[in-house]
């Protein structure tokens, strides 16, 4: 049985013109509103056509997203790459936190045209998170402030009150995964990562910066933001920097 989708959640479709960008949301139990009105900025500015997909068991329910394996979010990811390669004459994948680190990993797939990241991981500060096979055990949620979320965004945050631990194994893997394929991605990067950023290891960026088998790649740290992408206070910033990116390459 197909269950409901949350209001605001997504998936979100910009139709533009013949270069085309795939966003991928992070993991952290927000949706694709999270990225909404980044891509929304872009393709006004740009007449870009950008995809927003709702990942499966993201918009939906907690327990829908425990259920959900990560090949379910990769399938999905190919479906929406094939969707754009039908559409559009340039192809860019990004997105935010592990939204990025599946950017990475496509791109270690398929031929693109550049490839951006926002705060993508290498690792997690969260304490506790070495704890997570053991607290498995006893817990199988953790809260989310959804009601702090929802007032430091103007209510523009849509996402989950709660978020299986088994988040934090998936994302364990698909680092995992990431780091193995940055050598082999070849296509023009752009990495942005929040200086206050509390959630992530701070030399992420750097570390993929490093490792990425790119010969034109950039990194640049964005002075103001956190982790949370909604609302970001150096989200004109993020906007002037993917556009030029798309438009060097």
């Amino acid at each position: 049985m197909t269950q409901e989708t949350l209001p605001g959640a997504g998936p979100f479709y910009f139709q533009g013109n013949k270069t085309g960008i795939l966003m991928i949301p992070g993991g952290g139990g927000g949706t694709c509103a999270d990225l909404k009105y980044i891509a929304d900025d872009i393709n006004n500015k740009t007449g870009y056509t950008i995809h927003i997909p709702l990942l499966p068991g993201f918009g939906t329910s907690p327990k829908d997203l425990k259920n959900t394996l990560i090949v379910a979010w990769k399938n999905a990811l190919n479906e929406e790459i094939q969707l754009l390669e039908e559409k559009c004459d340039k192809l860019i994948v990004g997105g935010h936190s592990m939204g990025g680190v599946l950017a990475l990993i496509l791109a270690g797939k398929y031929e693109l045209d550049g490839i951006f990241t926002i705060s993508a991981p290498t690792g997690i500060k969260a304490i506790g998170s070495k704890l997570v096979p053991l607290l498995k055990i006893f817990i199988k949620y953790y809260p989310v402030d959804s009601a702090k979320f929802k007032k430091e965004t103007n209510n523009k945050w849509v996402g989950y009150n709660k978020i299986p631990l088994n988040q934090a194994t998936k994302m364990k893997k698909l680092i995992k995964q990431m780091k193995q394929i940055l050598p082999n991605i070849k296509c023009p990067a752009l990495l942005l990562q929040g200086r206050l950023d509390s959630a992530i290891k701070t030399n992420s960026m750097d570390y993929i910066y490093e490792k990425i088998g790119s010969i034109v790649k950039k990194k640049l740290w964005l002075e103001n933001n956190d982790h949370p992408i909604l609302e970001s206070p150096d989200h004109d910033k993020i906007v002037s920097e993917l556009i030029n990116f798309v438009k060097e390459i």
